[in-house]
């Protein structure tokens, strides 16, 4: 009979410790590595699988130069989850914001049979003792390491080879981007200044929505992945805009990086852009023609904004690259800056007295608007402008609630 409270998946654990001890090979605590492997995963692995994988960690941690990403794909022999020799994937890096579910994309992007996941944050002191990390108890002088063990279905030398290749990739771009943190909030700080500071004149309204919404994006409902500064220059059709050298911070330090098409060509800047920088608005706000690799597989929210010389006149654009948090998907429009100004445009559209109908009428119609204009996407709201075709949908909503306010009105 087994120990009271001693489960299944204890058992399997204690037991892949012993063996790992019997064998003399360093390795990782079984808890330690296994400890949060689902249950589901666990099933497909008997005690000796899982002891050969705790001494393939140790290994892998021990190769780690604690500088560069460490990463190597092979097999484990005796490993073979349902008599499957998988590949297992190693991942040894310093702990960062975005990581695991960055390199989860990836693999997850080309590779679906996944055998075992695990995702252990660990303490590895100078001395090279490795615990579970414990911000409250981690011994002075760890390190904090991200280890990740994937069990995949069978590689190829040349499909290793090349998600390696990929991962390395992902790898750097985290790194910016967690690097950059900060340094993107200060530029962002810089820019706001700039904007709070500017004599707007008859815009003042739009220039102080716009301050609005950018210091909403500070609140935690963007993520930052990149900034890079443009001079433009010239008017017309002969104006342009280039890259400031040295400017790009997060993913856009790289120079190789660019977030606009046209075609199938990587460009600086587009017409759309060009028409926001000789237009009367201080951003501008839609996608990018690319995929961000961290944190989320989605095409990256663009902003750009609006840089004045002391002549007051533009001088370029800070870019913005980055994806907006759920929040932006799922608070109110009449609590986004921006938004809010967008619904108000169109609402102030339809005048009429509203004393003349019912409270519950005023009520009613204003839902119906502000539900029309909500409908759309978020995306398409940040990109369209309160414009005809904007207001002929809220009108044909708006004709109907009419009508039934008119028939209301007239029974009374």
């Amino acid at each position: 009979m087994g120990r009271t409270g001693f489960s299944k998946r204890d058992e399997l654990l204690e037991n892949a410790e012993q063996m790992a001890r019997e064998t003399g090979d360093a390795h990782v605590s079984l808890k330690v590595i296994f400890g949060r492997a689902s249950n589901d995963d666990l099933d497909r692995y008997d005690a000796s699988m899982l002891a050969r994988s705790a001494s393939r960690a140790a290994r892998d941690i021990a190769a780690w130069d604690r500088t560069m990403p460490h990463i190597s794909i092979d097999t484990i022999e005796g490993v073979s989850p349902n008599g499957i020799p998988v590949s297992v994937l190693s991942i040894v890096d310093h702990n960062k914001s975005f990581l695991y579910d960055s390199l989860m994309g990836e693999v997850t992007s080309h590779y679906r049979d996944i055998y075992m996941a695990v995702h252990p944050i660990l303490a590895v002191t100078p001395r090279g003792d490795i615990s579970l990390s414990n911000p409250d108890s981690d011994p002075e002088g760890a390190i904090k390491v991200s280890y990740i063990q994937l069990h995949l279905a069978p590689l190829s030398a040349e499909q290793s080879a090349e998600l390696i290749r990929r991962l390395q990739n992902v790898l750097a771009q985290v790194k910016m981007a967690a690097t950059d943190w900060k340094p993107m909030l200060n530029l962002l700080e810089t820019a706001l200044s700039e904007l709070r500071d500017l004599s707007a004149g008859r815009t003042e309204a739009e220039r102080d929505e716009a301050v609005a919404f950018l210091e909403w994006l500070r609140n935690n409902n963007f993520t930052f992945l990149g900034m890079r500064e443009y001079t433009y220059s010239g008017d017309g059709a002969e104006a342009t805009v280039e890259r400031e050298k040295g400017s790009g911070l997060g993913i856009l330090s790289d120079p190789d990086v660019r977030v606009l098409r046209q075609g199938q060509h990587q460009v600086t800047t587009t017409p759309e852009i060009l028409a926001f920088l000789q237009g009367p608005d201080y951003l501008i706000v839609t996608k990018a023609n690319v995929k961000s690799v961290v944190h989320r597989r989605a095409y990256m929210d663009y902003i750009g904004i609006k840089r004045f010389g002391p002549n007051g006149k533009v001088a370029g654009e800070l870019r913005i690259v980055g994806l907006f948090t759920a929040t932006a998907y799922t608070r109110s429009v009449n609590q986004i800056p921006l938004l809010r100004a967008k619904v108000e445009k169109v609402v102030s559209h339809f005048d009429f007295d509203p004393a003349a109908i019912p409270a519950a009428c005023c009520r009613t119609r204003w839902k119906i608007i502000r539900a029309t204009i909500s409908s759309r996407s978020r995306p398409t709201c940040w990109r369209s402008s309160a414009n005809r075709s904007t207001i002929s949908r809220s009108a044909r909503a708006f004709a109907c609630c009419r009508a039934s306010t008119i028939s209301i009105v007239s029974s009374r």
